[in-house]
């Protein structure tokens, strides 16, 4: 039975892949992510444009981009930090039929980040390197237009930081590998056929 149960799902989503992005050249698409985490004190929201060309009737290769504010809060201290975060790179994206009309898909994105960080005693300038997998769900609502949904990522980041505090000047270097589910992004895409 269990062998009857997932040749139907791989018959389902082999089937229903297909339509995708059929006649589609091009795609457009934006995204606004949010984050608040009320036991860390870190709340953030962003904007993710992109911009893609179909490769298959069911994958994308593009350019993304984004810019996000963060803010670090900490109560015990009264102390606030600012973090501006401007990302860009490219990406490669995925789609299996669920259901008609909606999508199941993972997107890997390769890029680089700009961060500027501060607080009341110093600034932080910070550049770094970023590898992530998003899975998500995609609906299309009409031939053209495409909600999407994720709620989280596994990404590994390499960043050097250059410190500009009061009593002088430090290097920092840091990578690290993450899984998170607490930054859901939604967004909107259009079809250019």
């Amino acid at each position: 039975m269990k062998k009857f149960q997932l040749a139907f799902l791989l018959l389902l989503f082999a089937g229903s892949a297909y339509a995708q992005f059929e006649d589609t050249k091009f795609v457009i698409g934006a995204a606004v992510g949010f984050n608040n985490d009320a036991l860390s004190g870190v709340s953030s929201i962003g904007v993710v444009p992109s911009f893609a060309k179909t490769i298959k009737s069911d994958a994308l290769i593009g350019l993304s981009g984004g810019y996000y504010t963060t803010i670090l809060k900490n109560d015990d201290s009264n102390s606030k930090e600012t973090w501006n975060n401007l990302r860009t790179g490219i990406f490669y994206q995925k789609f299996y039929g669920v259901a008609d009309r909606v999508f199941f898909n993972w997107r890997v994105l390769a890029g680089v980040s700009f961060n500027n960080q501060g607080n009341n005693s110093s600034t932080y300038d910070n550049r770094g390197y970023n590898f992530s997998l998003v899975p998500g769900f995609s609906w299309k609502v009409m031939d053209s237009i495409i909600l999407n949904a994720s709620l989280g990522e596994a990404g590994y980041s390499y960043q050097s930081w250059s410190s500009g505090a009061q009593n002088g000047s430090v290097d920092i270097k840091n990578s690290q590998f993450n899984i998170r589910f607490n930054n859901p992004q939604f967004g909107v895409t259009f079809l250019i056929k």
